[in-house]
């Protein structure tokens, strides 16, 4: 390397662009193209960007090519990145490097397993030996799907908040251990052949008297439960060819929106956070509004699926108490009123937040503070229906004191720990009521 680079220095750049890459499948997918041809599979890549001991373990050129290709993708100079970092005759041997592999070839679909049960409608079930739960995420048949996992996390990166995998280096690192030493005990993990993937419009092929299920060309392999799991046996399959023990898999074929029911089932073995939880089971068509709200607009970023808002990451309202405050205001009676509420919504939302702005960084204001939403949005209902224009919402605001030491918001439980009393909640629609 050129004089003043290091590996050090080049782990910090990468370690900065991983956040964008991560957000965005299709981008990951094109550096993947780009890496094939140095045997670097997605799941190699993935395992780099999502464990920090492995991006430090990681040889130098595959280091270099990487970054590279997060140079080409996200950076705003167009300069020749590797120029900056390798001599020409540097660069040159870097552009003949093939990843040593420990796998002989990777797996290419059409791909059938033997000794399958189907157990279900379009449900199978296989006993996998880890080696291969490793083999499939290295060749990339088995993925990350982040819409059908139970919550992603936020991660502030220098342009706003991203969602990135929720995944544990603690754990990964712990199932890799065991499975390295032969001590990891079978579990179960879930697949879903996504509908619609298969190249001929069909996903999986079972044979009943054959006992086979044979994954189908152009097939996507979501993982839909064991995602720690079947990233650490990866990262261990990487080390150590033969593995010992296997997972019991159940293999699905599902749209993403059944994937998310089944995380609805799950959870009440496995906890989700209660509002994650509404959100995947869509028992309201108020959940629908909520998913409109967080998916464009005003408040886009804003809505939490955690139980805990995060003020400095620019939360202001989790789904549950969004989706309740719409429920109690808004009478939704079927799914053409879905985006007609929410365009209420947003646009009485794009009035407040312009006017009062600054109140959103202001800790001594109750604006924006979550339960006050039960009365934004009781006000946004009430100017709809009165076809007041929610420019002249500053209007009716400005007769409320938000200031944290009014003796009102202790009085209606604004500022209680816990659940909100529907008592409570009716006196806050009735502060908002009174102003029209």
């Amino acid at each position: 390397m050129k004089v003043g680079k290091t590996r050090e220095l080049l782990i910090k750049e990468i370690q900065k662009k991983i956040p964008l890459l991560v957000q965005h499948d299709s981008i990951l997918e094109e550096v993947s193209m780009q890496l094939h041809q140095h045997h670097m599979s997605i799941g190699h890549i993935l395992a780099l960007i999502n464990d920090k001991n492995n991006l430090n373990e990681a040889n130098l050129q595959e280091l270099l090519l990487l970054g590279e290709q997060l140079h080409l993708k996200f950076a705003d100079s167009e300069a020749d990145w590797l120029a900056e970092w390798l001599n020409p005759s540097e660069v040159k041997e870097l552009r003949m490097y093939i990843k040593e592999s420990p796998y002989e070839e990777t797996i290419t679909l059409p791909y059938t397993f033997e000794n399958v049960l189907q157990v279900g409608r379009n449900e199978y079930v296989a006993v996998i030996p880890n080696s291969m739960i490793g083999k499939l995420w290295m060749s990339g048949i088995t993925m990350y799907n982040p819409n059908i996992q139970r919550q992603a996390k936020k991660k502030k990166v220098k342009n706003g908040i991203i969602e990135v995998m929720n995944l544990n280096p603690k754990s990964l690192q712990a199932i890799e251990k065991q499975a390295l030493e032969g001590d990891l005990i079978t579990s179960t993990l879930r697949y879903n052949a996504k509908v619609g993937s298969g190249a001929d419009g069909i996903e999986l092929d079972y044979n009943e008297r054959e006992q086979t299920l044979t994954l189908l060309t152009g097939t996507l392999v979501d993982i839909l439960d064991g995602a720690h799991r079947t990233f650490s046996l990866y990262n261990a399959y990487m080390k150590k060819v033969d593995l010992a023990g296997s997972m019991i898999v159940i293999f699905s074929n599902m749209t993403e929106a059944q994937c998310k029911r089944v995380q609805v089932d799950m959870a009440k073995a496995n906890p989700i956070p209660k509002p994650r939880l509404q959100e995947l089971a869509k028992n309201k068509l108020s959940d629908e509004v909520v998913i409109e709200l967080k998916a464009e607009g005003e408040l886009k970023e804003k809505i939490t699926s955690n139980s805990t808002i995060k003020y400095s990451y620019g939360e202001v309202i989790t789904f549950s108490e969004l989706s309740n405050a719409i429920d109690n205001s808004f009478h939704l009676e079927n799914r053409l009123a879905v985006i007609k509420v929410a365009k209420v919504i947003n646009d009485y939302m794009m009035y407040v937040f312009a006017y009062y702005k600054p109140n959103l960084f202001d800790k001594h204001s109750l604006m924006f503070k979550s339960r006050m939403f039960i009365g934004h949005i009781e006000l946004a209902a009430r100017m709809f229906e009165h076809h007041i224009p929610f420019e002249n919402v500053h209007k009716y605001l400005d007769k409320i004191d938000f200031a944290i030491d009014n003796p009102l918001w202790e009085e209606v439980g604004i500022l209680k720990y816990g659940s909100i009393s529907a008592r409570n909640r009716a006196k806050i629609q009735q502060v908002f009521q009174q102003l029209i």
